[in-house]
C-alpha cells in the first residue's frame, strides 16, 4: 500500500517544472554536494531529510525556493577505485573512466534521493566534474590570483606517500599506534648526550639539537655543537617550545618530522636536508636511501645497536597523522605546490561569520578553533588526475600567467611564451583540492556566473546545511572564498548537523559489521518513516546512535494516520451553512489551533524534534485516542453529525499540509482525495476556546479512569456500565458525549 502511494507521489514530483520569477527574492539552498559513492549512508538521509523539512515548510509559506542539487565527482576515491577495476591508464582515457563510473554513481544515487521524497529540481543540478564547472573554478581561482590571494611556493607539505600527493591539514586524522620510543647517543663537549626520539629514520637529517632555555642540565651546552650518530656536527639551541619533561629533555631538529620541525628550521634559519622522497622512501640518508620508511627505521636501529649508539628501547604508543581518505601515514616533506593566503585573513573571517547566523549557536565556536589553529595557508593543489586542473602557465624563471581559454587542461593547452624572458611555458599538470571545486557551491547555485537578476535576487544565499564536522573545510573555505570574490558573506543562515552512529553508540563501520543500510531500511520501512525518524533524532549538530524503536514507531504512526484517515473520509460529505458545534468540536479545533501555533514556532527555529512529535502526540492520542471516540456515537445515532463533519475535516485539512514537511508521500495522498488537489500552502487556521480546552483536559482523565476500570475488570470496552461518578462540573453536551462514549448508563452526581 505505501510503496504505490510513495511510487505515485515520487513521479509526479519528478516531473514538476520549476519556474523562478527574478523580480522576486529566492530563497536559496546552498545544498552539500554529496561524494559520488553510489549509495546513500544514514548521514546522508538525516542531512537530506533536514534539508527537505526546510524546504517543503518554505515553500508551503510562499517562498520562492530553489532546492538545488550538486554532486561532488571528483577526489581520491575515484581514482582509486577506477584504478583499481582498469589500472594504471593515459591520463585522458583514466580520467574519462572516472567521469564515466561518476556518472554511474549519480544515477543510482539521484534514484535513492527521489526513494526518499527529496523536494529537489532535478532540472537545477551541478557536476563538479563537468566542463562548465571547471571553467566556473578555474575563474575564481584566477580571480583570486589577480588579487594576491593565490601563490606558487616551494613549501614543507604534509604530503600522502600512498596517494602521491599534498593533503590539506582538514584532511589528517589521528590514529593510535603501536611503535618504539629510545635514546640515541649524540657526543657534545666530549660526552654523551642521550636524545629522546620516536623516528630515527629521520636522523640523516638532523640539523640541530634543542633543550629549554630553563633546563640546568644542558645550560652549558648552549651555543656549542653536538655530533650525531652519524658524525655530523648540528648547533645546540635553547628554545622555550621544547618540553624538557619528555623522555631527556633533548630533542632532536629533523627537515621534516613535524611541524614543530617546520616551525623551529623557518624561526632558526636552519638548512633543510630532503628526508624522504614522495613515494615514501629515504633520500640523502647514505646506505639507508632508498629504503621505505618502516624498513629503514628496522635498519637504523640495528646499526645503531651495533654501533652502541642507541639505548632504552622501549614499546611506546603513539598518535601519527593518517590521511584520511586511505588511512596511510603522512610526512612532511619539501614540495612545490599552490597556495590560498587565508591565514591573513582571519580577523576578517571572524567578521565574516558573525555576519551568518550559525544553528545551533556553539557552532561558530568550531569554526573560530580551526581559524584559530592555522598554522599555514591553504595548500590547494593535489598530485592527482581527476580534478580540475590548475589553469597557471609556469615558466622556469618563476614567471607565472593565467589560462586565456577556459576550462583550461593541460594536455588540450595551446603553447604559451614567457612574456618575461621569451621562453616557451609549461601548463600546470596539478589539479586543485576538491574543496576548492565546492568552495564556490554558493556562487554557483545562485548563477553569479549565468544570470545576474537570479543572482541579485537571491545573494547571499538563504541557507547552508552541512556536517559539523566539515565546518573546518567548507564552511571556512566557503567562507574565505566567496567573501574574496565578493566581499559579502555567502549565506544568511547556517544549518549544522551531525552524524549517525550505530544503535550501540559506535561510529558506523564495515569492519564492524555495525553498518545500516537505508536501501535495507527502506525494503522494511516506508520512506515517510524514515524521514520521520530523521525528525525525531534529537538536537541539531551532535552525533546519535541509529534508533529501531524510532522507525517501528514512525511506521505504526503512519499506519494510525491511514486507518484513521479512512475513516474520516468515510464520514465526510457536504454540509450546509455554519454547523452546530458541541464543545467536543470546540475542543478538537482550538488543540488544533494550538498545534499549529507550535508547530510554526518550532519549525521557524528548524527544531524538527519538537514539530514532528507535537504533531504524532496530538494525532495518535488527543485525535485518534480521544475525539474520535468521542463523536463515532453521533454518527450512529445521527445527532449533530454536521459539527463533527467539520470537526474532522478541517483536522485533516489543516494537519495533513504541516506533516507534510516530515511525510509528504501519505499527507499529499489523503489531502488529495479528501480535497480533490495536492497540498501546495501552509494552512491558515485559528480557532479559540481556552473553556473547552480546559473542560477536556479534566473530562480526557476522567475517560481514562474508565477505560482502566474495564481493562482492570477483564470488560470489553463496548460493555455498559451501570454508573459512574463524574468528578466536577462539565456542560450537558459534555456529559452526554462521556455517557455515550463509555458506555455508562447514569452518572451519579
Amino acid at each position: 500500500m505505501f510503496e504505490d502511494i510513495e511510487r505515485k507521489w515520487q513521479e509526479r514530483w519528478a516531473n514538476e517544472k520549476r519556474e523562478y520569477d527574478t523580480s522576486k527574492d529566492l530563497w536559496i539552498i546552498d545544498t552539500p554536494p554529496p561524494f559520488t559513492s553510489g549509495t546513500l549512508h544514514m548521514g546522508h538521509v538525516l542531512s537530506y531529510s533536514y534539508i527537505d523539512f526546510v524546504a517543503r515548510y518554505k515553500m508551503l509559506k510562499g517562498y520562492q525556493v530553489v532546492y538545488p542539487q550538486g554532486w561532488d565527482a571528483q577526489g581520491f576515491p575515484t581514482e582509486v577505485k577506477v584504478e583499481k577495476k582498469y589500472g594504471r591508464l593515459p591520463r585522458e582515457e583514466f580520467r574519462k573512466k572516472c567521469v564515466e563510473w561518476s556518472y554511474e554513481m549519480i544515477k543510482r544515487m539521484r534514484e535513492q534521493m527521489k526513494r526518499m521524497g527529496f523536494y529537489i529540481d532535478w532540472n537545477f543540478q551541478y557536476i563538479t566534474m563537468e566542463p562548465e564547472y571547471h571553467k566556473k573554478v578555474q575563474d575564481s581561482i584566477i580571480k583570486m590570483w589577480e588579487k594576491g590571494e593565490i601563490y606558487r611556493e616551494k613549501h614543507p607539505v604534509m604530503w600522502c606517500p600512498h596517494c602521491r600527493s599534498a593533503i590539506a591539514k582538514a584532511e589528517l586524522e589521528d590514529k593510535e599506534e603501536d611503535s618504539q620510543i629510545m635514546d640515541l647517543v649524540f657526543k657534545a663537549d666530549n660526552k654523551e648526550l642521550l636524545i629522546t626520539t620516536t623516528r630515527p629514520e629521520l636522523l640523516h637529517a638532523c640539523v640541530a639539537v634543542m633543550v629549554h632555555p630553563e633546563d640546568e642540565r644542558y645550560k652549558d651546552l648552549v651555543g656549542k655543537e653536538a655530533e650525531t650518530p652519524f658524525g655530523k656536527k648540528v648547533p645546540i639551541i635553547a628554545d622555550k617550545d621544547v618540553d624538557k619533561e619528555f623522555g631527556t629533555g633533548v630533542v632532536m631538529v629533523c627537515t621534516y618530522g613535524d611541524k614543530q620541525d617546520v616551525v623551529w628550521q623557518k624561526r632558526y634559519n636552519l638548512p633543510i636536508i630532503e628526508s624522504i622522497d614522495k613515494a615514501g622512501r629515504l633520500v640523502n640518508a647514505g646506505e639507508f636511501s632508498g629504503l621505505k620508511v618502516e624498513e629503514a627505521r628496522k635498519k637504523i636501529i640495528e646499526y645503531l645497536k651495533q654501533k652502541g649508539l642507541l639505548k632504552n628501547l622501549k614499546p611506546h604508543k603513539k598518535v601519527v597523522k593518517v590521511h584520511d581518505r586511505c588511512k596511510h601515514k603522512v610526512e612532511f616533506l619539501l614540495s612545490m605546490e599552490w597556495f590560498a593566503s587565508i591565514k591573513k585573513h582571519k580577523e576578517e573571517l571572524k567578521k565574516v561569520a558573525q555576519e551568518i547566523k550559525w544553528i545551533p549557536e556553539f557552532g561558530i565556536h568550531h569554526y573560530y578553533d580551526w581559524l584559530d589553529n592555522l598554522d599555514w595557508d591553504w595548500i590547494i593543489s593535489r598530485d592527482r588526475i581527476f580534478g580540475t586542473p590548475i589553469p597557471f602557465y609556469v615558466c622556469e624563471c618563476g614567471h607565472i600567467e593565467p589560462a586565456k581559454e577556459l576550462p583550461f587542461y593541460p594536455e588540450k593547452a595551446p603553447p604559451m611564451k614567457c612574456p618575461k624572458c621569451g621562453r616557451d611555458m609549461k601548463p600546470e599538470e596539478k589539479v586543485l583540492d576538491v574543496w576548492v571545486d565546492s568552495s564556490i557551491t554558493p556562487l554557483v547555485v545562485s548563477k553569479y556566473w549565468d544570470d545576474p537578476k537570479f543572482f541579485e535576487k537571491g545573494f547571499p544565499t538563504w541557507l547552508r546545511p552541512q556536517g559539523v564536522e566539515i565546518i573546518r573545510t567548507w564552511a571556512l573555505y566557503t567562507i574565505y572564498r566567496v567573501w574574496v570574490l565578493t566581499g559579502k558573506k555567502p549565506w544568511k543562515e547556517i544549518l549544522l548537523n551531525g552524524n549517525v552512529l550505530a544503535p550501540d553508540g559506535k561510529k558506523m563501520s564495515k569492519s564492524l559489521g555495525n553498518v545500516i543500510s537505508p536501501e535495507e531500511l527502506l525494503k522494511q520501512y516506508p520512506a515517510d518513516a524514515l524521514r520521520q525518524w530523521a525528525a525525531m533524532s534529537g538536537a541539531m549538530a551532535k552525533d546519535r546512535p541509529f534508533s529501531y524503536e524510532d522507525i517501528k514507531f514512525a511506521k505504526s504512526f503512519l499506519i494510525k494516520y491511514w486507518n484513521a484517515s479512512k475513516f474520516v473520509l468515510s464520514k465526510v460529505k457536504p454540509i450546509q451553512g455554519e454547523p452546530k458545534l458541541r464543545t467536543v468540536d470546540r475542543w478538537i479545533l482550538a488543540e488544533l489551533s494550538k498545534l499549529k501555533k507550535e508547530v510554526e514556532e518550532a519549525l521557524e527555529n528548524y527544531d524538527f524534534r519538537d514539530a514532528v512529535t507535537k504533531m504524532q502526540d496530538f494525532y495518535w492520542h488527543k485525535f485518534c485516542d480521544y475525539y474520535l471516540e468521542y463523536v463515532k456515537w453521533r454518527f450512529i445515532k445521527g445527532k449533530d453529525e454536521e459539527g463533527a463533519i467539520y470537526a474532522l475535516r478541517k483536522v485533516q485539512e489543516v494537519f495533513a499540509p504541516m506533516f507534510s514537511v516530515f511525510a509528504p508521500h501519505l499527507t499529499n495522498e489523503v489531502y488529495e482525495q479528501l480535497t480533490g488537489k495536492p497540498i501546495k500552502e501552509w494552512p491558515e487556521f485559528e480557532f479559540e476556546d481556552n473553556q473547552a480546552l480546559e473542560i477536556f483536559e479534566r473530562l480526557n482523565k476522567e475517560t481514562s479512569k474508565v477505560r482502566t476500570h474495564k481493562i482492570q475488570n477483564r470488560m470489553s470496552m463496548k460493555t455498559p456500565l451501570p454508573s459512574w461518578k463524574l468528578e466536577g462540573d462539565y456542560p450537558e453536551d459534555v456529559k452526554e458525549d462521556f455517557k455515550e462514549t463509555l458506555k455508562i448508563e447514569k452518572l451519579e452526581e
